[in-house]
């Protein structure tokens, strides 16, 4: 009994650094996954080409909520400082953008490109620090693919409704919406049979993104910023949820 015990701590010490990596590399994943999400929400309240919707209280709560995830999730990060700077720029730059006057007139492309190119550097850093980690596998792999690629779909989409704002935090050319839209139905489908316990909200994911998926991939239709960024950032939001719990059970 007391040899087991022992056995068991020592599995328990031994574990611990694998443990630690995994939570890294889920903390990594989720400061993309919210920068994402940051710019998508910026987008949405900022869109002159939808009056109704233009400076909508609820976005910018959203984008603020997502601002200050991103501060917790970088709070534990301080040795992290090229994360940690490349934040107090966002935050300085969408404090330039809110000292403009809201005005549904205006196209604010002139404010939000700084915005975009930070996310640029944000994710690209943050990616970088992920393959320092051991990284995930499995499961946890398709589920940062998956959720990083919806939300990928959403700024590309958001995007659409200004003429003067660039994407920096990955390649953009004329096949993009086919090539991420396929990606996501063949990671879907990966995760359906490597989870088969977290079916119910893989389907409600798919189900969301379904609901505005042919109006994502019909450039000539009226962009719907709102429902969008309801629809794909509650997938991104399921999905890291479900990188977490899998994470865990993993590193037990």
């Amino acid at each position: 009994m007391k040899n087991g015990i022992i056995l068991a701590l020592v599995l328990f010490i031994l574990s611990a650094p694998a443990r630690a990596d995994s939570a890294l590399a889920q903390r990594l994943h989720e400061i993309r996954t919210q920068g994402f999400l940051l710019c998508s929400n910026l987008l949405v309240y900022y869109n002159n080409q939808d009056p109704a919707g233009a400076f909508y209280p609820a976005s910018r709560e959203a984008y603020r909520q997502n601002l200050a995830e991103l501060d917790a999730l970088t709070a534990a990060l301080q040795d992290k400082t090229e994360l940690t700077t490349t934040l107090r720029e966002m935050k300085s730059v969408i404090g330039e953008l809110e000292k403009q006057p809201e005005n549904n007139r205006v196209e604010y492309s002139m404010w939000l490109n700084p915005v975009l190119r930070v996310q640029g550097d944000l994710d690209r850093l943050a990616a970088e620090e992920y393959r320092k980690t051991s990284g995930q596998a499995g499961a946890v792999a398709n589920l940062h693919q998956l959720s990083l690629d919806l939300g990928r779909m959403l700024l590309l989409y958001e995007s659409q409704a200004f003429s003067r704002t660039g994407i920096y935090s990955f390649e953009v050319h004329e096949n993009s919406f086919n090539e991420i839209d396929q990606r996501i139905g063949a990671t879907h489908k990966s995760l359906e049979e490597q989870l088969p316990d977290a079916g119910d909200q893989l389907k409600e994911v798919w189900r969301n993104y379904s609901f505005i998926r042919q109006r994502l991939k019909a450039s000539e239709q009226a962009v719907v910023a709102r429902s969008a960024s309801l629809y794909l950032g509650k997938g991104v939001e399921t999905l890291d949820l479900l990188a977490r719990g899998e994470g865990r059970k993993a590193a037990q």
